[in-house]
C-alpha cells in the first residue's frame, strides 16, 4: 500500500489539492516515504522467497535471516526515526526467529550452500556434518533386508578367533561401514560447487543422485519442507472458494484435482 501511495504521490496530491484537501498531506513527508518503501522492500523480498510454493525454500531460512540482520544494522545516514525503527526490528528478529538444526541441513544439501559460510561457530558444522552421516547410516540399516542382518550377526566370529586373526591386521581388509558413510558425505562437502545463476537444486540433486545416493535421499526429504505455511494456507483459501453452498456435494477426489490444476497451471 505504502509503495503504491508513493508511485502516485504526485496524483494525491494533486487531487487533494484540487479537492482544497491538501492539509491531509502535511504529517506525510514524500522523502520519508520513499524511504519508508525502501526499508520494507527487503521484507517484502524476503516474504516472497520464503513463501515460495514451486521450489524448495527452507535452506533459505537462514540466508534471509542474515539478510535481513545487516538490512537492519545502523548506518551514518539514518535518522532518528529510522535508527530507533531499525533497533526495534533486528531486536524481535532475533526473539522471535531461530536457526535450528533442520535450517542448517537443508541449507547443506544445496550445492551451493554446503560450505556453511554463515555458521560461525565451527563445532555448529561439525553437527551438521555428522547429522547427514547419522541419517545416511539409518538409511543403509533400513535398506539392508533381514537375510543380510541374519548373515551378518550369525557370520561374526567368536571372541577366540578374533584374538587368532590380529596377526593379519597389516593386510586385512579395514573398510567399514561408518568409512563408507564418511566417503560419501566427505565426496559431497569435497565436489565442485555449481556456478550458474539459474540453478534448479532437485534437478542437480536428480542428476548426481547416483554419485551420492543416500545424500540424495535425505535431501529429496529435507529440501521438500517449506519454510513457511503460506502456501498451504493459499491451498486452504481456494478450497473454500471451489466448496461453495451451491457446490458442497463434490467429492474429495474432485476437490484434490481443482486444487491440483489450479496450483500448477501457468498463469498468463
Amino acid at each position: 500500500m505504502l509503495e503504491s501511495i508513493s508511485c502516485q504521490y504526485e496524483d494525491v496530491h494533486a487531487l487533494l489539492l484540487e479537492r482544497g484537501e491538501e492539509g491531509r498531506l502535511n504529517d506525510l513527508s514524500e522523502d520519508t516515504l520513499k524511504a519508508m518503501v525502501m526499508f520494507l522492500q527487503r521484507f517484502k523480498e524476503a516474504t516472497k522467497a520464503l513463501e515460495a510454493s514451486k521450489t524448495p525454500t527452507l535452506h533459505l531460512t537462514a540466508v534471509w535471516l542474515d539478510r535481513l540482520k545487516r538490512h537492519l544494522q545502523p548506518s551514518s545516514t539514518d535518522n532518528l526515526t529510522f535508527s530507533s525503527l531499525k533497533a526495534k526490528c533486528l531486536r524481535i528478529l532475533v526473539e522471535k526467529y531461530e536457526i535450528h538444526l533442520l535450517h542448517k541441513l537443508a541449507m547443506f544439501l544445496h550445492p551451493k550452500l554446503k560450505s556453511l559460510k554463515l555458521l560461525v561457530e565451527e563445532h555448529s558444522m561439525e553437527t551438521v556434518h555428522n547429522e547427514v552421516r547419522r541419517l545416511v547410516n539409518d538409511i543403509k540399516e533400513r535398506r539392508a533386508s533381514p537375510t543380510q542382518r541374519v548373515a551378518t550377526v550369525s557370520s561374526a566370529p567368536p571372541e577366540k578367533r578374533a584374538r587368532q586373526s590380529e596377526g593379519l591386521s597389516d593386510v586385512e581388509d579395514s573398510s567399514s561401514s561408518d568409512e563408507c558413510t564418511q566417503d560419501e558425505v566427505s565426496a559431497y562437502i569435497d565436489f565442485k560447487s555449481p556456478r550458474e545463476e539459474n540453478f534448479d537444486v532437485l534437478s542437480w540433486w536428480k542428476e548426481h543422485a547416483t554419485r551420492f545416493p543416500n545424500v540424495a535421499h535425505i535431501a529429496r526429504s529435507i529440501l521438500s519442507i517449506p519454510a513457511s505455511s503460506a502456501a498451504s494456507k493459499r491451498d486452504f483459501s481456494t478450497a473454500g472458494f471451489v466448496v461453495s453452498e451451491r457446490r458442497s456435494q463434490l467429492k474429495p477426489g474432485t476437490v484434490d484435482d481443482i486444487l491440483f490444476l489450479h496450483s500448477n497451471l501457468k498463469k498468463h
